[in-house]
C-alpha cells in the first residue's frame, strides 16, 4: 500500500489517488499529462438539493424528493496553481486572466445570501487521461460493474468527499484540510516507497514524490496511460513456445468440431463468456486453436483495457517466430490467460511475473479502480484519526448503484482509535 506522506499539501487525482502537478515553463514529455487537469462539476448540484431536502439525513423521513436531472455532468479543463486552488482554461485551450476563472477543488460555495446559489459549484479535480481510462472502462467492461455513466461516476466520488468531510468535521478540530486525497483500503494499488530526505525532495523537481534511487520515468503510476508506443513489441516478448502435443481426447476432438462449425459470430459471443472479472484461470487446456486466442487478444475481447495493439507489428512477429523456434508455435493462450489475471502483480513492478510497459501497468491500474468503484464505497472502510473515538454518520441518498434510496438513512461509518 502507498503512503499517503508524500501527497500531503497536494492536489491528487480523484480516480487515481496520484498528484495533478502545477505546469512548469519546461515540462517534462514523462510528466507533461500530470499537469492537464479536469474539473468536473453537476449543473443541476444534485447532492445538495437531497442534502438541503433531508437535512443531512437527519429527516430521513421527509416527504420523497423524486429529483430529475436535466444536464449532464460538466467538465472542464484547469491548471493547478497552488494546493487545491485551479485556472479554469477556456475553450480555445489559453488559461483566463489572473483572478478570473480560479477556483478551489472539492469546496462547497453554497448559496449566496440572497439564497440564490453561488455561480462556482463544487468542482472534483482529476487528470484528464484518468478520465478518458474511466469513460473506457465505463464503455468497455464485460464485467458487471455499478460505474456505466458520468452521473455515476461523479456520485462516487462525491460521497467519497462527504465520508471524508464527515471524518474531518468530527475532530477537535472541526475544520477539512485541504487538499484532500481520499484515503483507499487498498491505497489506489500504489507501491510503498519510503521517503527521501527533504533536501532529496526538494531537488526533484515539481512533483516531490520520486524516492531512493528511481527517476520520474520509473515511477510506474505515474507513466502515461494512454499512449503508449512500445505495447505491442513488449507484450509479445512474454510470448513462450506452446509444449509439445498430446494425443486429444475424444471429448477436446468434439468440443473443437462444434466449436469450429459455429458461425464467427456465435464463436465470438461464446469466447466474450471467457472474461472474468479476476481472470482466466493459468493453467492452459488447448481446447481452443492458438490463432483464437490470437485474436482474442488484437481484439482485446477478453482483455478490454488493453489498447488496441499493432496487428502489423503482430503480422510480423509471426513471420520472424518460425526463424528461430522452427515448428514449435507461440503459445497465446498462455500469454492471454496470464495478462487477464488480476494478480498478475500490477501493483508491484519489481516481482511481475510479466514484461508490462509502465504506461500499460497503470492503465491497468486505473482500470481496476473504476470497475471496482461503486456509491458509497468507503463507507465500511475503518478509518484511523489522531483525536477523537467512535464513528460518524453519513448519509446515504443513492444505493451503489446511483439509484435513489428512500427513506434516506444515515449511516454510521469508519471506526477512529
Amino acid at each position: 500500500m502507498s503512503s499517503s506522506a508524500p501527497y500531503e499539501g497536494k492536489l491528487c487525482c480523484a480516480i487515481c489517488g496520484d498528484a495533478i502537478l502545477p505546469p512548469t515553463p519546461e515540462p517534462s514529455e514523462a510528466t507533461r499529462w500530470q499537469t492537464e487537469a479536469v474539473l468536473l462539476s453537476d449543473p443541476d448540484r444534485e447532492f445538495e438539493h437531497l442534502q438541503e431536502h433531508y437535512r443531512g439525513g437527519k429527516r430521513g423521513d421527509a416527504p420523497r424528493l423524486d429529483f430529475q436531472t436535466a444536464q449532464d455532468i460538466q467538465k472542464v479543463h484547469a491548471r493547478v496553481l497552488e494546493r487545491d486552488r485551479l485556472r479554469i482554461i477556456s475553450s480555445d485551450e489559453s488559461a483566463q486572466d489572473e483572478g478570473q476563472g480560479d477556483v478551489l477543488a472539492n469546496h462547497s460555495y453554497g448559496r449566496d445570501e440572497s439564497g440564490e446559489w453561488a455561480p462556482t459549484p463544487y468542482y472534483i479535480a482529476i487528470h484528464g487521461a484518468c478520465l478518458e481510462v474511466a469513460e473506457a472502462a465505463m464503455r468497455r467492461s464485460p464485467h458487471g460493474i455499478a460505474v456505466r455513466d458520468m452521473r455515476t461516476l461523479w456520485k462516487v466520488l462525491r460521497m467519497r468527499f462527504e465520508v471524508d468531510d464527515a471524518f474531518y468535521m468530527s475532530t477537535a478540530a472541526g475544520v477539512v484540510v485541504q487538499p484532500q486525497r481520499i484515503p483507499l483500503s487498498h491505497g489506489y494499488y500504489m507501491p510503498f516507497r519510503p521517503l527521501r530526505t527533504a533536501t532529496e525532495l526538494s531537488q526533484n523537481g515539481e512533483s516531490g514524490l520520486v524516492t531512493g534511487s528511481e527517476s520520474k520515468t520509473e515511477r510506474w503510476e505515474a507513466a502515461y496511460p494512454l499512449l503508449i508506443p512500445d505495447a505491442t513489441a513488449v507484450i509479445l516478448e512474454n510470448l513462450k513456445t506452446l509444449p509439445p502435443p498430446t494425443k486429444p481426447t475424444p471429448q477436446t476432438t468434439a468440443f473443437q468440431r462444434r466449436f469450429m462449425g459455429l458461425p464467427l459470430e456465435l464463436r465470438d459471443h461464446v469466447c466474450s463468456f471467457m472474461a472474468s472479472r479476476h481472470g482466466m484461470p493459468g493453467l492452459c487446456n488447448g481446447l481452443l486453436p492458438q490463432w483464437v486466442w490470437r485474436e482474442m487478444l488484437l481484439t482485446g475481447e477478453c482483455l478490454p483495457f488493453l489498447p488496441r495493439l499493432d496487428e502489423v507489428a503482430v503480422e510480423d512477429f509471426c513471420s520472424r517466430w518460425g526463424h528461430g523456434h522452427g515448428n514449435q508455435e507461440p503459445n497465446w493462450e498462455l500469454l492471454v490467460r496470464l495478462l487477464s489475471q488480476e494478480g498478475w502483480s500490477i501493483w508491484d513492478a519489481e516481482r511481475s511475473s510479466l514484461k508490462v510497459p509502465n504506461g500499460l501497468r497503470n492503465r491497468r491500474r486505473i482500470w481496476q479502480l473504476v470497475e471496482e468503484m461503486y456509491v458509497g464505497d468507503i463507507l465500511s472502510m475503518t478509518r484511523v484519526t489522531q483525536v477523537g473515538t467512535g464513528s460518524v454518520l453519513v448519509p446515504r441518498y443513492w444505493d451503489h448503484g446511483g439509484e435513489l434510496l428512500y427513506p434516506v438513512t444515515r449511516v454510521k461509518t469508519g471506526s477512529r482509535n
